[in-house]
């Protein structure tokens, strides 16, 4: 890893110690010889020590070498949307509940530190799913790190799902909705839901449906190479789209939604000693008795 010369802060400022941990951090790399530049959102940049550089999160985008953010597993998700088809690599220090995506806990902050420091870190990148809606003159398309989730929003009836996989027809039934998901988004509302949990270093797509009226459906995972297109059909036209549980769009009947990987991918830092099994035992209390 080369030297971390520029490192961006995020803060989830509803989060009333996020700032008290970015003070720590900053205060952490202001004792080292060689102290990287500290870039801030320009919003929160007067609640911090005067040594942060003031920026927007796209001059971010084309300037810094690391970001770490303060927050959940929201925050992140948030955040990554902005870095989209970039090498910079995101760490996340949990400040939410479960954070399997912001993986480090406030009491390792210091050890983490060193190891970014030192160069003692590698980075992964993560699968996107790109989704697109289909229009009469033009398509809307959408990234996802975690899940694309179809589903009848306040409607009380359920939707009509036909999903086809490289245009071969392969199921039509009811359900509350449809969970596209990626493997980093396993552990999310797919598990929820009965899916199964993935390791992220895969590439593959999820399809795990929500409720379905039918005994015979269960969540399916395919291949990476493959093109999904789902059509979906309801009462009162209230159907939903919502990306990584953030950015909502409606759908309407008989309106298709193509699933694929994504070509871009989001870069995220990893230590040896946090591996994808040690994070699920520790976070979720798998293989607990």
């Amino acid at each position: 890893m080369n030297e971390l010369k520029k490192i961006a802060l995020v803060l989830n400022t509803d989060k009333k110690k996020s700032f008290k941990i970015a003070r720590r951090v900053i205060n952490w790399f202001q004792k080292k010889e060689n102290t990287p530049e500290i870039f801030v959102e320009k919003e929160i940049c007067q609640n911090l020590p005067d040594c942060v550089i003031s920026s927007s999160l796209q001059e971010m985008k084309n300037n810094v070498d690391l970001v770490i953010l303060f927050g959940g597993d929201g925050t992140f998700l948030d955040t990554a949307h902005h870095f989209v088809g970039t090498d910079i690599p995101l760490l996340g220090i949990n400040l939410g509940k479960l954070g399997f995506l912001t993986e480090i806990e406030t009491d390792e902050l210091n050890k983490t530190l060193e190891k970014l420091y030192n160069n003692k870190y590698e980075t992964k990148k993560r699968m996107l799913l790109k989704a697109t809606v289909k229009d009469d003159d033009f398509s809307d398309k959408f990234f996802a790190l975690n899940d694309v989730v179809l589903n009848r929003g306040a409607n009380a009836h359920m939707v009509k799902i036909r999903l086809y996989i490289n245009d071969e027809f392969i199921n039509s039934y009811r359900a509350d909705g449809l969970i596209l998901a990626t493997p980093t988004g396993s552990t999310a509302y797919n598990l929820s839901a009965g899916g199964p949990i993935v390791n992220p270093q895969i590439r593959a797509i999820i399809i795990t449906p929500i409720c379905p009226h039918t005994l015979y459906v269960r969540p399916m995972v395919i291949s990476e190479n493959e093109k999904i297109k789902i059509i979906l059909s309801g009462k009162n036209d209230d159907i939903k789209m919502n990306v990584d549980g953030k950015e909502f769009y409606d759908i309407k009947n008989e309106q298709e939604v193509l699933i694929t990987a994504a070509r871009e991918s989001i870069s995220m830092v990893s230590f040896p000693d946090k591996t994808f099994y040690n994070i699920l035992h520790d976070k979720m209390r798998v293989g607990l008795v």
